[in-house]
């Protein structure tokens, strides 16, 4: 046996455990969220919330917001960007046409 595995043990790995539920069997019910989903429906909810689903409303919770100074930097970083590329396209064009101004059109 050499060094480099006598200095590093085997390390075997512990058994995989099997489904937590049976497909052929029902799933059983969450208390919680059935006591939750019957609270939820004695409660008024607003016009927005009739429509849209709750999972948006916690996925949004959860998003990280940039701050205002944030935002207004990237808003200036692009629109640098949309005029620059603005500018360099249009004088492709404007070259292009004088291009076939001076060249195919010539008669």
């Amino acid at each position: 046996m050499s060094r480099a595995l006598r200095r590093h043990p085997l390390v075997s790995k512990p058994p995989a455990k099997g489904p937590q539920f049976r497909p052929g069997g029902a799933r059983p019910v969450k208390k919680e969220a059935a006591t939750a989903a019957a609270a939820e429906s004695g409660k008024k909810r607003s016009l927005l919330s009739r429509f849209v689903p709750r999972d948006i409303f916690a996925e949004l919770k959860k998003v990280t917001w940039p701050t205002r100074e944030e935002t207004v930097r990237l808003t200036a970083v692009v629109l640098v960007v949309s005029i620059t590329i603005g500018l360099l396209l249009g004088g492709v064009d404007l070259g292009f046409n004088w291009l076939v101004d001076n060249t195919l059109l010539r008669q």
